[in-house]
């Protein structure tokens, strides 16, 4: 899902459905360059959320995608103000 809030200053929640038949499952979290700065592995099957913090990151917009099995499910914007 969409991170809310969005933008954010913080920090912020992105929800996520993760298949209960899934073996590995990530967020990654990438710059507008397309370089990973950030990947959370994710423990949770089913509906769950991880929190983002905006110490960890520098002010600007990101994109993150859910990876399960090495497929991409989603790809959605975030932006981080400061």
């Amino acid at each position: 899902s969409q991170n809310n809030p969005n933008p954010f200053t913080e920090k912020t929640e992105i929800k996520y459905l993760v298949p209960e038949n899934a073996n590995q499952s990530s967020i990654f979290i990438y710059n507008m360059n397309g370089v990973q700065i950030k990947e959370v592995k994710l423990t949770n099957k089913g509906n769950s959320s991880i929190t983002i913090n905006g110490s960890e990151l520098e002010a600007g917009m990101y994109l993150y995608a859910l990876i399960v099995d090495g497929k991409e499910l989603d790809t959605k914007r975030m932006i981080l103000t400061k």
